[in-house]
């Protein structure tokens, strides 16, 4: 097991049931799987043809955590990376999608520090 600084930096490694919904100008985003969570953030898989939506500092706004056991309070984000983005990838490609999470309600805030507190305990985390 990983101990970090902050609790904000400790990763918890997701299943496939774990996924995100969104808005980014006007468009809605639902179902998009994620790789890992913290309270600081996510990792996120999309394809590559909605890629060139997600520059960095893109916002994300009414980020929903789709998961059972996870608060659904909104939450607003913004792209802190992309990773496998290029000119011209396949519409099957994937990409990996960083994300910050800029502001969530208390309540939102304590559930997730919480749930990652928990996943933690049970050895989870990624390094």
């Amino acid at each position: 097991m990983t101990s970090h600084a902050h609790p904000r930096d400790t990763r918890v490694i997701t299943g496939p049931e774990f996924a995100i919904s969104f808005t980014l100008n006007g468009h809605d985003f639902r179902d998009i799987r994620i790789m890992n969570l913290s309270v600081g953030g996510c990792f996120a898989l999309l394809g590559a043809h909605t890629a060139r939506f997600f520059l960095p500092g893109a916002t994300l706004d009414g980020l929903v955590l789709l998961a059972p056991e996870l608060p659904k309070g909104p939450i607003i984000a913004t792209v802190a990376y992309l990773l496998g983005y290029f000119a011209g990838a396949e519409a099957t490609d994937q990409v990996g999608m960083g994300l910050q999470f800029l502001s969530m309600d208390a309540a939102t805030r304590q559930a997730l520090e919480a749930w990652v507190e928990k996943a933690t305990a049970s050895g989870e985390v990624a390094d």
